[in-house]
């Protein structure tokens, strides 16, 4: 996939809307995250598709988009350049503080490259599932947890919760993942965001019914190594 395809093929816009089948989303993905130019396209189409549907919700758009007179035409584009500014100033304080977990490294609105990779399965005979070393820099972790059901929908639900002592706090979750082909599902940890600890992984049907399971897994996440020399 190159430049050319994703402006011919609105990639961009079907990407945002979940609107891509898995082989084009796979390469999109792997474009992006070879060009960080593209990942601010994908933040400012995101913040306009967000700001034309406020003011859809808000019955704005419909009053901007009426015709005027001209001496109201300078009044209209006052409020609408600050209906924008307003939108965009929500937008960015509500995104303000990056998530912990996401689908994609794009997602995540910081870390825009994998610092390391980790198989989250059923380990038995050891009470952790996995072991996770925090990058002495910011950047993505890549978990790759193996559930111990299919479940009936074809999409799962995962989420993180911190563990301290007997108490347990959930702190993210993330639905509609699909499995891979190896029938994995691939979630991304924001790592200046995560803090040395033990965690929880579930993870379980997207649309729960009676038949379906819940896989939990205990990971530990180990704080940066120390840098020597």
């Amino acid at each position: 996939m190159d430049r050319q395809y994703i402006d011919d093929h609105h990639i961009v816009a079907r990407y945002l809307a979940d609107q891509l089948p898995e082989p084009e989303r796979e390469a999109f993905e792997a474009y992006y995250l070879e060009h960080p130019d593209m990942v601010r396209e994908i933040e400012a189409t995101a913040r306009f598709k967000v700001g034309l549907a406020q003011l859809r919700d808000s019955g704005e758009l419909a009053a901007l988009l009426k015709p005027t007179p001209w001496y109201a035409r300078r009044l209209y584009l006052a409020v609408a350049a600050a209906a924008i500014v307003i939108i965009g100033m929500v937008f960015y304080i509500r995104t303000a503080t990056p998530p912990l977990m996401a689908a994609n490294v794009a997602a995540l609105a910081g870390p825009s490259t994998i610092a390391s990779s980790h198989i989250v399965l059923r380990r038995r005979g050891s009470p952790l599932d996995a072991e996770v070393t925090l990058p002495s820099a910011g950047e993505a972790i890549e978990l790759r947890v193996l559930p111990e059901f299919v479940a009936t929908d074809a999409r799962y639900r995962v989420s993180l919760a911190r563990i301290d002592d007997d108490r347990r706090e959930q702190i993210s979750a993330i639905d509609h993942l699909p499995a891979g082909d190896d029938g994995m599902v691939t979630i991304y940890l924001n790592a200046p965001r995560i803090a040395p600890g033990d965690y929880e992984v579930t993870i379980a049907s997207d649309q729960a019914t009676a038949a379906d399971r819940t896989s939990r897994f205990h990971i530990r996440v180990r704080p940066a190594s120390k840098r020597t020399g």
